[in-house]
């Protein structure tokens, strides 16, 4: 079954996924992403029948709002998009930015989902007092109203009645968890944060590790994707030892920016596995 994306979102784990699950083992009761952006782990899961179902999970409120949307109102986000994106026509420089002071205002799910669809990179970025401030991609007017109408069906028929949301920080949502489960974390980098500000919320590495050596003390299963490098520039410092991580490299393909310069360098992502993650069976070839 191809796995839908229902909006695109950088830093989406799309393209790594089937690579990502081939670490988590058969037979999980449930797969939670807390760090969950376009949940590109937690479709690829359920498409592929590596779990029966799956958490959500964002501090995100918009981004959470517009899963929601897509979870239980696919039909009227589709149409909202599809409204915004006609209006746009003839006037696409000017009502991006309409678009932006508007959601900045209401936080409406088709807003974001307009936004997403047509700004650089389809990244998020907010400044200091929260408001989006990401820049408009002036090369394209965002995906067809039919187009969308299509990911947002398919990603609802996949998640329906096999998805739990929640709008939480990753700590609250890593409460829920049991042995039963398996985590799957994708954490803003510490290689990317540390350079650019414009991030919504800065994580504390601190607080994460902690979580982490709390998690091992219950014995949950979990992968974490953090940083990484190109060519022979390394993104991020190593973990701690005592979490007992065992660090794999996955290939991420060319660099993009490495390219518009004029070079050859090759991505790869760091994917962690927890203790308990490596004492399973289908793991001890590793």
């Amino acid at each position: 079954m191809s796995v839908p994306q229902p909006f695109p979102y950088q830093g989406s784990k799309r393209r790594l996924a089937k690579a990502i699950l081939g670490y988590m083992p058969d037979g999980i009761a449930r797969l939670i992403e807390p760090f969950a952006g376009s949940a590109a782990i937690s479709l690829a899961a359920l498409a592929l029948r590596k779990a029966p179902h799956v958490v959500i999970a964002d501090s995100d409120q918009p981004l959470m709002a517009m899963w929601q949307a897509i979870l239980h109102t696919p039909e009227a986000l589709a149409e909202g998009y599809r409204a915004l994106w006609q209006a746009q026509l003839g006037q696409e420089r000017a009502f991006y930015e309409r678009v932006r002071a508007a959601f900045n205002r209401e936080r409406c799910p088709e807003q974001l989902l307009y936004l997403l669809s047509r700004c650089v990179k389809a990244s998020v970025r907010y400044n200091e007092r929260g408001e989006f401030n990401q820049s408009a991609d002036h090369r394209r007017k965002g995906a067809k109203p039919q187009t969308v109408r299509k990911r947002l069906m398919d990603a609802h028929t996949l998640l329906k009645g096999r998805a739990t949301l929640l709008c939480a920080d990753y700590r609250e949502t890593l409460k829920l968890a049991t042995p039963h489960d398996v985590i799957y974390l994708d954490p803003p980098y510490a290689g990317v944060t540390q350079r650019d500000k414009r991030y919504r919320a800065q994580l504390d590495r601190a607080a994460l590790f902690e979580a982490l050596d709390a998690l091992n003390k219950r014995q949950i299963p979990y992968l974490l994707s953090y940083d990484g490098r190109t060519g022979a520039k390394t993104y991020g410092a190593p973990l701690p030892e005592h979490l007992g991580l065992l660090r794999l490299e996955l290939y991420a393909g060319r660099s993009s920016q490495a390219t518009l310069n004029g070079k050859h360098a090759f991505t790869y992502e760091a994917l962690y596995l927890s203790p308990a993650l490596q004492e399973h069976s289908c793991l001890t070839t590793l």
